[in-house]
């Protein structure tokens, strides 16, 4: 782990180059074509991800700075809730960072990643510019996840901290307000709204029973009466996870563990769990009522073991799958895979 932290290419970095310079051309031949037809462009970047090894010209811009410790990265100061050490123990990075250099290496990668992403998207929005599509064209950036980066003694994902679960979301374009912020609670789920509206297809005529809304009203002020839900039950759980937002406070579930609650005002850092806290068992106990007003936790976790198990059982049983490894990628809709 500790020699894939630093400067130099990776599979990653070469083919968020490729993907860049793809669709730059797309921009400039096939976006501008004159047939009053909306068009929609999805680019998927990899950067920033393990390995954390960024190309030099970045990575050397955060080297000789003072990046520091991360936060309760010490052990006597880490947590020790169980989901948090099952996690710990399955993607056990940390085990093979010795020394702070080391830290620091992996720590100037991903900031070097994250400038190497921010550059691709500075070209690819200068060819939307080049292309004459800017005026009337909306663009919106978000990721999929964050990462711990040694918070706590944990790296990579699968944690429901701020870290993680509060991602980036921006979006600009006609009818989008300028430098504008918004506090209302949003989620993915938003994005598909978003995107029909803005391509000029109602929302309404195919919402169904989907919850999302438009993030451009959402910007213009509306407010959903909702609760945002975010879930996990993939690598390093052994349990399902289920987040929501209640005002200041932020409830973690587990289907098997005790809960969560961290007051988000008081504490940004997420430093001090308050469900232990008698004082707070009012405010754990209506956060659990709006998490079962939208789902059963049990249920949904016994459904998505059960779905693991069947795929396991597909694809040779578990063994198999660890002997194979990890996929590193997500086939296209339509493409054959040997795989289920």
């Amino acid at each position: 782990m500790a020699a894939m932290a630093g400067p130099g290419e990776s599979p990653y970095t070469f083919y968020d180059k490729e993907i860049c310079s793809r669709a730059q051309v797309w921009l400039r031949e096939e976006g501008p074509k004159d047939d009053g037809k909306p068009w929609v462009l999805f680019v998927s970047f990899v950067a920033p991800h393990f390995p954390l090894t960024a190309p030099p010209e970045h990575f050397y811009r955060f080297w000789n700075r003072d990046l520091g410790i991360p936060k309760l990265y010490a052990r006597e100061e880490r947590p020790h809730h169980p989901y948090v050490e099952d996690y710990r123990n399955s993607f056990c990075y940390d085990d093979y960072f010795d020394s702070p250099e080391q830290v620091k290496r992996a720590l100037a990668g991903y900031l070097g990643l994250v400038r190497y992403v921010d550059e691709n998207i500075g070209k690819v929005l200068a060819a939307l510019e080049e292309a004459g599509l800017m005026a009337n064209t909306r663009v919106m950036y978000t990721s999929d996840h964050g990462d711990n980066l040694g918070s706590r003694g944990l790296w990579g994902k699968s944690t429901m901290y701020e870290e993680i679960a509060r991602v980036p979301l921006i979006i600009a374009g006609p009818g989008i307000p300028e430098g504008k912020r918004v506090a209302t609670p949003v989620s993915h789920v938003d994005a598909y709204p978003f995107i029909l509206e803005s391509a000029g297809v109602p929302f309404a005529s195919a919402k169904d029973t989907h919850p999302g809304h438009d993030l451009a009203r959402i910007a213009g002020g509306f407010e959903p009466d909702r609760t945002v839900l975010s879930e996990y039950h993939g690598m390093g759980s052994t349990t399902g996870a289920f987040m929501i937002r209640v005002g200041r406070y932020k409830y973690v579930h587990y289907a098997k563990y005790p809960a969560q609650l961290f007051d988000l005002v008081s504490d940004p850092e997420e430093t001090k769990d308050l469900a232990p806290d008698p004082a707070h068992a009012r405010i754990v106990a209506e956060c659990k009522a709006k998490l079962l007003a939208i789902c059963d936790p049990q249920e949904v976790d016994r459904r998505a073991k059960a779905r693991q198990a069947e795929l396991l059982a597909a694809n040779g049983g578990r063994e198999a799958v660890v002997a194979r490894g990890d996929l590193g990628f997500t086939p296209a809709p339509g493409f054959a895979a040997d795989f289920q």
